[in-house]
């Protein structure tokens, strides 16, 4: 066996004990178990279909879990087979990609492919694998151009932020065959075909029904406001630093938590970081600029910001990267301006500077995940088990429930639908309002009708209750505080822990 075949399969094997021993340090957050829950608790693969309806999203992953689920209730298995795709991602790279090891290990061990992408058990990871195989047969795209769509074509059925970068991938074989006179020749109309339907298939999976709540909180924002949401995506995917001067680092950045109007400008300087990077090759920057351009996009119309978003930019750069290496240097003028400028020169340090940063990202997050609770859900129902308290009398509000479902591996009691439920429905939520009134309304009401309840929600009864004393609702209910797990990285996603019983007529 070659000697860096040996070295491939030990960095592999590292990368999948320590994700292994990071999913066992890992309690799930809300997205996680939704869409395990999602999966879990469809009867048949037309339910699934039914329920995924709301979500936005390709129903790929949903499937997968949907499989999974027909075999085991336990989430770990999920979260396990999350990791084994994500190594299988390490494999692909670190045996295709025409990198030096060195830029291998660096980004295996940096923020995405060691946190975000690895211990979340996400749809991204996917999303990842397709597009690392499109870049591992793109040498070769003239003679495997069915197979490179179709890995694109996948990618995109992941989710709308790879059907993003797919689609710029694609654009740019499609111009490389026009400048060529090749544009339709019979072998790429094939493949043209193949990634037309897989995109359609993407668009019908993503298109939710009329009352969708999706996009109320974006109606009546201003045009700066939209713009401004993901104006600083790339600065953020490739300054990957989360705020370490709190528990509650995910989702954060620490240099736009210090100054926002400084990382705005840095911001716009971001733009310039490709331009340095591919100067030499004008595909490699078509592709770069139409998927940035096209993250930009997606980002004003849906408003969604996390890390995990922000993320695709710099996967954009890394495929960039790899894809320059199949492409030769090109004659032109702002090449040779550039290249006046010596500018060849700062592309290391650039490149191996943003590794390093996300090298150090990365053990901060895991070392985090590690040493505290991602979520408290996790630690609730381990002590409602250890108490031997009746799993079967718990209610919640409405999503606070999902987070603890898969730990049950069964339903809870959600207040707001009035009936056992797990995952999150998007078109109904009336905790959106939520008071302490509304909640003690919903407990009393509830308990009318069946004598006892064990209240687990992150929504706290603000009233200064006693620990472990029974205090009265109403002349008919009484409620008692038990237990409370504040001390969690997401943020909002504390558990507390109520007993809420009828007053009897002796009392």
């Amino acid at each position: 066996m070659k000697k860096e075949t040996t070295y491939l399969l030990l960095l592999t094997a590292i990368y999948f004990v320590v994700s292994l021993i990071g999913i066992l340090h890992h309690e799930l957050w809300l997205d996680e178990a939704h869409h395990y829950l999602l999966a879990r608790d469809s009867n048949s693969f037309l339910e699934l279909i039914q329920n995924t309806r709301y979500e936005g999203h390709p129903i790929l992953w949903n499937s997968l879990l949907y499989g999974l689920t027909r075999f085991t209730l336990n989430p770990f298995w999920m979260q396990y087979l999350h990791i084994l795709i994500s190594t299988s991602v390490v494999f692909l790279f670190l045996r295709k990609a025409p990198l030096s090891l060195v830029f291998k290990t660096l980004f295996i061990f940096g923020y995405f492919m060691l946190f975000e992408y690895n211990l979340i058990s996400r749809n991204y990871i996917l999303g990842v694998l397709f597009l690392f195989l499109a870049a591992s047969v793109f040498e070769k795209r003239k003679e495997k151009f069915v197979l490179l769509c179709v890995y694109l074509a996948l990618a995109a059925n992941i989710h709308l932020m790879f059907s993003v970068i797919a689609f710029a991938l694609f654009l740019t074989l499609l111009s490389e065959n026009y400048l060529n006179k090749e544009l339709f020749k019979r072998v790429y109309t094939i493949g043209y075909l193949v990634f037309g339907i897989g995109l359609l298939l993407t668009i019908i999976q993503i298109i939710p029904p009329d009352d969708t709540r999706f996009f109320d909180r974006i109606e009546g924002m201003q045009l700066g406001e939209k713009f401004i949401k993901g104006f600083i995506s790339l600065f953020k995917a490739i300054v990957t630093i989360p705020d370490f001067t709190t528990i509650h680092f995910w989702n954060s950045n620490l240099l736009v938590n210090l100054s926002k109007p400084i990382t705005a400008v840095l911001g716009l300087l971001t733009y310039c970081i490709p331009l340095l990077l591919f100067y030499k090759n004008r595909k490699v920057l078509f592709f770069v600029y139409i998927g940035l351009i096209g993250v930009q996009i997606f980002f004003f119309v849906t408003q969604m910001s996390a890390t995990r978003y922000d993320g695709m930019n710099y996967f954009i750069i890394i495929i960039g990267l790899w894809i320059e290496r199949y492409y030769p240097s090109e004659d032109y003028k702002i090449r040779d301006y550039l290249s006046s400028w010596k500018l060849t020169l700062l592309k290391k340090p650039i490149i191996y500077s943003i590794l390093i940063i996300h090298l150090f990202s990365g053990f901060y997050a895991y070392a985090m995940d590690y040493n505290y609770p991602f979520t408290s859900s996790k630690k609730a129902i381990d002590y409602l088990k250890e108490k031997k308290l009746n799993l079967n009398e718990i209610i919640t509000i409405t999503c606070d429930g999902t987070a603890i479902s898969p730990y049950l591996e069964k339903k809870v009691y959600f207040l707001c639908d009035g009936s056992y439920q797990s995952y999150c429905h998007w078109n109904f939520d009336c905790a959106i309002n939520i008071s302490d009134k509304n909640i003690t309304e919903m407990l009393a009401n509830y308990i009318v009708s069946n004598d006892y309840g064990i209240y687990v929600s992150n929504y706290t009864i603000t009233k200064n209750l006693k620990e472990n004393t029974w205090e009265t609702i109403n002349e008919k209910v009484k409620i008692r505080f038990i237990k409370k797990y504040d001390q969690n990285i997401v943020r909002n996603s504390y558990y507390y822990i109520y007993e809420v019983a009828k007053i009897t007529s002796s009392e």
